[in-house]
């Protein structure tokens, strides 16, 4: 047999050799991923919890915060779904699509309730037991849903399906939770949605951990005015680096998921000025140890539900300036525990600043504010009476903002 003809059958039988072991090992993911997800549903079956809590896709922000302390701080056995082990073999489109229908269909048995955050795959399950007389109690929270002017260009598809299954299918809920009052009152006039308010929490003892020092002697920064906050159009970030421009002799921090000098010129045409440390992406740990040696917070969001790094900034005591958007207006209980800038107006915002740094009564109001009603060991207690609580009668909320069951 001629040289050329033998290599050529080599090389044909070793792509055929090549093809059967990729299929084999997709074939072995997906048979992995498989007896994976049945066994999560066979937990359920087998050991319900009291709370099934979810979606758990958000890989960071206020949502898987806010998920996450629920298990912490409940008296009630809560799980998440997906649970984290799950995640480490499958993703959020697996559960979108192979796993869809045989969730869809699964009936647990046992659970208390079920509370549904933002994600359309657990709210569309939920709907579904409901609608088919069967299922736990079903709770939903709203946190903030997405307007045209969160992203550049207009909202993406994902985000439109979101706002589609917030307004059309978690209206059904059982309960409706809204974690501002400012979105409680736009949910009741532009959707007819009828939502009892229960806020965001804070952990108070994690953002008492916060070493000053810490940071300090990690980056020599202190006295400084701090940004946390990813790269995002809603999240505004270029007006705080305006901002450091404007006030060239005080030091400025900036912490943020996709934060850098190259994404903030390339993103939003702006120039870090030397008064500018960018620092970018940092744990919750290490945000609070930030936010213990500022000398004061600047968000420049331009929409917020309920800004949780308002409330932590609150529980450190600091001074907090925040832009006239609702929702950052009602963090700082409309101006007792912050200051308020106009949005977009560089000069109100650093005088509101220069204001800020100077007053040392801010502080200790936000920290009073924090523990009478965003405590998690105030707000958790709330929630759990909404799961056991058989109906819900009368106006659900005082004047002062205690749940009334």
């Amino acid at each position: 047999m001629p040289i050329t003809l033998l290599s050529r059958k080599l090389r044909s039988a070793q792509f055929r050799m090549r093809q059967a072991f990729d299929q084999w090992k997709e074939n072995a993911a997906s048979d992995r991923k498989r007896r994976g997800f049945e066994a999560w549903l066979a937990h359920l079956r087998s050991h319900p919890p009291d709370v099934l809590v979810g979606s758990n896709f958000a890989e960071f922000g206020g949502v898987r915060g806010h998920i996450r302390a629920i298990r912490k701080f409940s008296s009630l056995n809560v799980e998440l779904a997906p649970p984290d082990e799950l995640l480490r073999t499958l993703d959020y489109n697996d559960f979108k699509t192979t796993f869809k229908d045989a969730f869809l269909n699964f009936q647990p048995g046992g659970i208390r309730a079920v509370h549904s955050h933002v994600f359309p795959w657990l709210i569309d399950w939920c709907r579904h037991n409901q609608a088919s007389g069967s299922g736990p109690r079903w709770l939903h929270t709203y946190h903030a849903p997405y307007f045209p002017d969160d992203a550049k260009g207009g909202l993406q598809p994902w985000q439109e399906n979101i706002n589609q299954a917030l307004i059309d299918v978690a209206r059904h809920a059982d309960v409706n939770i809204s974690v501002s009052r400012w979105q409680q009152d736009w949910l009741s006039k532009n959707h007819d949605i009828d939502a009892i308010y229960l806020p965001n929490g804070v952990d108070v003892a994690a953002c008492d951990k916060g070493d000053a020092e810490r940071f300090t002697s990690s980056t020599g920064k202190k006295e400084f005015v701090l940004y946390v906050g990813r790269n995002d159009p809603v999240k505004n970030p270029a007006e705080f680096v305006r901002l450091a421009e404007r006030m060239p002799r005080q030091q400025f921090v900036m912490i943020g998921r996709e934060l850098s000098a190259t994404t903030l010129l390339a993103d939003w045409q702006v120039t870090v000025p030397k008064n500018l440390v960018v620092l970018g992406d940092a744990s919750h740990s290490e945000v609070q140890n930030a936010i213990a040696a500022c000398a004061a917070i600047v968000v420049t969001s331009k929409r917020e539900g309920l800004p949780t790094v308002v409330l932590e900034a609150m529980t450190h005591s600091k001074a907090v300036v925040v832009p006239n958007d609702p929702g950052c207006i009602e963090a700082i209980g409309g101006g007792v525990s912050g200051l308020v800038y106009v949005a977009g107006d560089i000069g109100d915002l650093a005088a509101k600043t220069v204001s800020a740094l100077g007053d040392t009564s801010l502080g200790a109001r936000g920290r009073e504010r924090v523990m009478l009603e965003y405590d998690w060991r105030v707000v958790a207690p709330q929630l759990d009476l909404l799961y056991a609580a058989p109906a819900i009668t009368g106006r659900p909320n005082s004047p002062d903002g205690v749940l009334q069951i």
